[in-house]
């Protein structure tokens, strides 16, 4: 963190320099902290349709392939309708301060990267594989244990990256989602790990994404993954369904920062918006780092009184209603005109 400082940008809009200097300063942003957009590391966009509809059991919710939303979204795109939720839904993103997702798309990934691209949001989008082999780079399955090995080993072959839900429910836990996903499926993303235990962890490999959703797996399972033990992965943020969660990652932060403090784990305020910033650029190139070199794209976010602490602040205060503007390269765009 640098105090009172500058960040010069060439005519391209990168970075050429972050310090303190005495040159001219064509934009002072005042008492705010300069730092990376905000990711959204697991959303299912497209929930929208079905807004606060969470009045049944999780898998009669979103259980592949008879769950609720996947018959209401198999009507509502074939119907073209549901471009105009998801558009909503992503223009509030950008608002709280989102600059990438990692989104999960039943269906029509690639209205889904369109919608959000239409408001600045970069999208890394993964199709849900239907038993078929979509016609797209990233590809996700609800479940391991819906399909057979032979299944999952080949859209493991045949796709660059490959993402799955594993052990959100207890259920799926026992009945092996964990190992399939990492032994046949070879997930690159794996999402939930609610109920993997501390041992099971151990054995991920470093090099995978994982993701927790905070406030998703409170609401429906009643519990939240081992985050102390999630830690060394450098876990990613997410808030998971759209039908019952808006698209905030600050508030995702607020809720892990107590919860965390209920259980008595020793969670760095940093880490914590490492998790939402800087982690998800390592791991999926979600995101854009606030370096040198880099095209510039950043969040400024004010700081409305003194504080001791900027990453506390950050981690337990700051809200959508902090967001100034975002940078762009040389551009900077104000909130309003999102």
């Amino acid at each position: 963190m640098v105090e009172d400082g500058v960040v010069e940008l060439n005519d391209e809009g990168k970075i050429v320099g972050i310090g303190r200097y005495s040159g001219q300063v064509s934009l002072n942003l005042g008492n705010a902290v300069l730092m990376p957009q905000l990711v959204d590391a697991h959303v299912h966009p497209l929930d929208v349709a079905m807004a606060d509809r969470d009045d049944y059991y999780i898998d009669d919710l979103v259980g592949w392939p008879h769950g609720v939303k996947y018959h209401l979204l198999r009507r509502l795109v074939a119907r073209g309708r549901h471009i105009r939720p998801l558009e909503a839904f992503a223009r509030r993103a950008r608002r709280y301060g989102v600059g990438c997702v990692v989104a999960y798309a039943e269906y029509a990934a690639g209205d889904v990267e369109a919608a959000f691209r239409r408001y600045g949001v970069d999208a890394l989008v993964f199709q849900e594989a239907h038993g078929d082999m979509p016609d797209h780079p990233y590809v996700q399955v609800a479940s391991p244990l819906d399909h057979p090995p032979e299944y999952l080993r080949e859209l493991r072959r045949r796709h660059r990256l490959v993402s799955t839900h594993v052990s959100e429910t207890e259920d799926c836990h026992e009945a092996g989602d964990l190992d399939l996903a990492l032994r046949v499926l070879d997930a690159d993303v794996l999402v939930h790990l609610v109920y993997a235990t501390a041992d099971e962890v151990e054995r991920i490999p470093r090099e995978k994404a994982v993701v927790i959703n905070p406030r998703a797996n409170a609401y429906f399972v009643g519990r939240l993954p081992d985050v102390p033990s999630l830690m060394p992965l450098k876990p990613l943020l997410g808030t998971d369904n759209a039908f019952v969660n808006e698209p905030d990652v600050w508030a995702e932060v607020k809720f892990l920062h107590a919860y965390g403090r209920t259980r008595g784990w020793d969670l760095d305020e940093r880490d914590l918006l490492r998790m939402a910033t800087t982690w998800p650029w390592e791991k999926l190139r979600c995101g854009a780092p606030l370096d040198v070199g880099a095209r510039a794209k950043a969040l400024a976010v004010a700081l409305p009184y003194p504080t001791h602490n900027v990453y506390k602040f950050l981690a337990r205060r700051a809200g959508g209603q902090d967001v100034l503007a975002f940078m762009e390269g040389d551009e900077v765009v104000f909130p309003h005109e999102v």
